[in-house]
């Protein structure tokens, strides 16, 4: 038996495989409503804030389910929470798109957000645990997710212009079920475990004062984090629509091509990131990248056609820089014993803000018809995230050691 099997690091390239590709499905899943909701009214007879608002409490659950997720994967099994999350994301999905009232839309959304939710806290923590390079691992992780991103505006305008749009969340439901039930034989059969240490070698026991400093900053940023980025995923889909005009988008297959473009693009920035990560402090990443990003996002309301596509392309590209910094910090900071809880207590504040902020969207667009002084709002956010990162510590632990070392689990 090799040592990483022995260590309870069994196949670490496959579970990089379901790690990365369970990424991919929680970001997909939790925004294929954002592209159908454009043309959900016309279905069911409703203004579009309202129908959008149909998401919100999902989105909620998103987050806040993220905590006892992260609990029951100390206690009980990584393996056994993927397999849930996976049949669990598809079940929602496909009762979604067999949904027949405003109701029915409502109860499979609000199970997508709570499966979704099993995933950061626990597939993120799986994962760091068997990589060596955890900044670069941690990077690429990144991409899939917004691989995900990417994928879900194109794959709903595809199946709402050429098919019909319950099939945009039918298919991938069977898919994400198939996914669950391949990883509950792997488990079953012993070719994956559970983690039980960091593969990577440690420096020590984390510090109990950084960790609490840490953890306190973490609190502003990840709701910052949570808000922003959530509220440009929900509203672009609405501000390409209105902002690109008759000649850039002339369908819902564009829009989504345009969205899941710009995505797609800015995903790159997760292996950027998660080069920094390994080899400078997050604190100069943080306030570099959230700097970078309030530009952007301050014009992309004011910005119409091919100005539009590139300003919203710079704000997705800075936004995501520091995710990898951010989690790797989660794990240097965290003993490996409460990794997944602490994982789930950091992704409540981000994905339980951002639930909040899809039911804000809405409002907001329905009362003004604009989605301006949130824009304006996401600004200020990404300012006091810059100014909590100036706190972070200076110099906390790197991978730069093994740095050279090759990544398996890549």
């Amino acid at each position: 038996m090799s040592d990483s099997v022995a260590a309870g690091h069994a196949n670490p390239r496959l579970v990089s495989v379901f790690s990365n590709v369970g990424h991919t499905c929680t970001h997909m899943f939790t925004i294929l409503y954002a592209t159908a909701v454009l043309h959900l009214p016309g279905e069911f007879g409703l203004p579009f804030g309202e129908m959008l608002g149909l998401a919100s409490f999902g989105m909620v659950l998103y987050g806040v389910c993220a905590l006892p997720a992260g609990w029951f994967a100390d206690r009980w099994s990584q393996v056994g929470m993927m397999v849930l999350f996976f049949i669990g994301i598809g079940a929602g999905s496909i009762v979604t798109g067999l949904g027949e009232s405003k109701s029915d839309l409502f109860w499979g959304l609000t199970l997508i957000g709570a499966f979704a939710a099993i995933y950061h806290p626990v597939g993120i923590a799986w994962l760091v645990a068997v990589a060596r390079r955890q900044g670069m691992t941690l990077g690429i992780n990144g991409v899939f997710g917004s691989l995900g991103s990417a994928l879900a505006p194109l794959f709903v305008g595809l199946m709402i212009d050429y098919v019909t749009w319950r099939a945009a969340f039918i298919v991938p439901g069977i898919m994400a079920v198939a996914f669950g039930v391949a990883l509950a034989v792997c488990w079953k059969r012993g070719v994956l475990s559970d983690a039980r240490s960091d593969r990577a070698p440690q420096s020590g026991a984390p510090d109990s004062a950084a960790m609490r400093k840490v953890f306190a900053i973490l609190t502003l940023t990840m709701c910052a984090s949570g808000f922003v980025y959530s509220g440009l995923i929900t509203t672009m889909p609405k501000l390409f629509e209105t902002g690109l005009g008759q000649d850039l988008a002339m369908s819902y297959t564009e829009i989504g091509a345009y969205v899941g473009a710009v995505i797609g693009f800015a995903s790159l920035s997760s292996i950027l990131g998660g080069w920094l990560a390994d080899r400078y402090a997050a604190r100069n990443i943080y306030m570099v990248f959230w700097l970078l990003t309030v530009p952007p996002v301050f014009a992309m309301t004011s910005s119409t056609g091919a100005i539009l596509l590139v300003v919203a392309l710079l704000a997705m590209f800075f936004n995501t820089t520091f995710a990898a910094a951010e989690n790797l910090l989660v794990a240097r900071y965290t003993p490996f014993k409460w990794r997944s809880l602490a994982y789930g207590a950091k992704f409540v504040l981000a994905l339980g803000v951002g639930g909040l902020t899809v039911k804000l969207a809405g409002d907001v667009f329905d009362r003004t018809g604009d989605f301006d002084g949130l824009y304006v709002a996401f600004c200020i956010a990404g300012i006091a995230a810059a100014l909590a990162a100036w706190l972070l510590p200076k110099a906390p632990q790197t991978g730069r050691a093994d740095a050279t070392q090759p990544e398996a689990a890549e």
